[in-house]
């Protein structure tokens, strides 16, 4: 049987270590996500993150690999906090209530491009990105954190795919939410035909404990995602 190499984009989320960038980027992530959160067993701080990221770009330099889309994940952050980690980054991912003036404001300001989280449980969550199309570079769907949850995501669990089959709006979109390597071709499958489909998001189906990447676990994701 052959395999194809399909353009679905991937990024690996809560990267806290070089090892984990390295490996992921050697394995073809298109994104990597840095968790600015404090209450996130994922968080990191800018420092970290800083020199993370000067590792990483020396050795693209020095093994001619592409750098992947260095996303900041952020909640309901305040500008100087952003504006610590702006330079380093591509992207801001905003996982909290910021709302679309909010997204078109901080990208303007830090030269960054959006993502906005938008929490789904149920088709009718799908609606609530239509008002981000003119605010953000792209959506992510997310699953909706457990009641109660301190955080708003990286809990591993999943929504109904097929919700987003109501999704109308031209603003690409990532699906995340309890992907692992196990279910993430059935899930870049499930959005076969979607025009604004970009491709898929991982952070805990990717570890062996809270924040711990593993790198048999991040390869395989990569390879599933992107092959049939």
């Amino acid at each position: 049987m052959t395999t194809e190499t399909r353009n679905v984009g991937v990024k690996i989320c809560g990267v806290r270590d070089l090892d984990t960038a390295l490996t992921a980027t050697r394995a073809g992530a298109d994104y990597l996500g840095f968790v600015f959160f404090r209450k996130s067993p994922r968080f990191l701080s800018a420092e970290a993150a800083d020199d993370i990221i000067v590792e990483l770009k020396q050795a693209s330099f020095e093994e001619g690999f592409a750098l992947p889309k260095l996303v900041g994940l952020f909640v309901d952050a305040g500008e100087k906090e952003m504006s610590e980690v702006a330079p380093i980054l591509s992207h801001f991912q905003f996982h909290g209530h910021e709302d679309a003036e909010r997204c078109a404001e901080m990208g303007t300001e830090f030269a960054v491009e959006i993502i906005k989280a938008i929490p789904v449980s149920s088709a009718d969550d799908v609606a609530a990105a239509n008002g981000f199309q003119d605010a953000a570079d792209m959506i992510l769907f997310d699953a909706k954190p457990p009641p109660g949850a301190a955080r708003p995501g990286g809990h591993g669990v999943e929504f109904d795919w097929a919700a987003l089959q109501s999704y109308s709006s031209e603003t690409p979109y990532l699906v995340a939410g309890g992907l692992t390597p196990e279910n993430v071709a059935a899930a870049v499958a499930s959005q076969q035909g979607a025009e604004a489909f970009l491709g898929v998001d991982v952070s805990s189906g990717v570890e062996t404990a809270p924040g711990k990447k593993s790198a048999d676990l991040v390869k395989a994701f990569i390879s599933k995602a992107k092959t049939t």
